[in-house]
């Protein structure tokens, strides 16, 4: 059976805010036009609030910091290769969307200067 809780207190804990921040992210976009594509909806408005204001792929972070800690604290090579798999795969989608919503959105240069890309003091 696949465990669905990281093992120890500060790997729950990351895994938890992972999830918190996630769901925070959502809320605050979904007054904007929410897409699970990267491309831009018509209408949509550039989210600057919640989450967003440090960080520009809050959803991606959230990814990320639940998945980690349940993939470290449960480690086999094959769950290590899907985790590194997964990594790659949101760096090209962000770099992506964001050449997408710097076309999309007259501030969203001004905005990336002002906000951490995926982690902060990392990326």
């Amino acid at each position: 059976m696949t465990p669905y809780i990281a093992k120890g207190f500060l790997w729950s804990i990351v895994e938890i805010a992972g999830g918190a921040i996630g769901v925070w992210a959502i809320v605050v976009m979904n007054k904007s036009k929410i897409n699970i594509a990267p491309v831009p909806r018509e209408n949509a408005h550039l989210v600057t609030q919640g989450p967003y204001r440090l960080i520009r792929h809050p959803m991606y972070m959230a990814i990320i910091l639940t998945l980690t800690p349940l993939i470290i604290t449960h480690f086999d090579q094959t769950r290590a290769i899907i985790l590194g798999v997964l990594y790659v795969n949101l760096i090209f989608k962000l770099l992506f969307e964001e050449g997408l919503l710097k076309e999309f959105f007259d501030g969203y240069e001004n905005y990336m200067k002002k906000t951490w890309r995926l982690l902060p003091w990392l990326f």
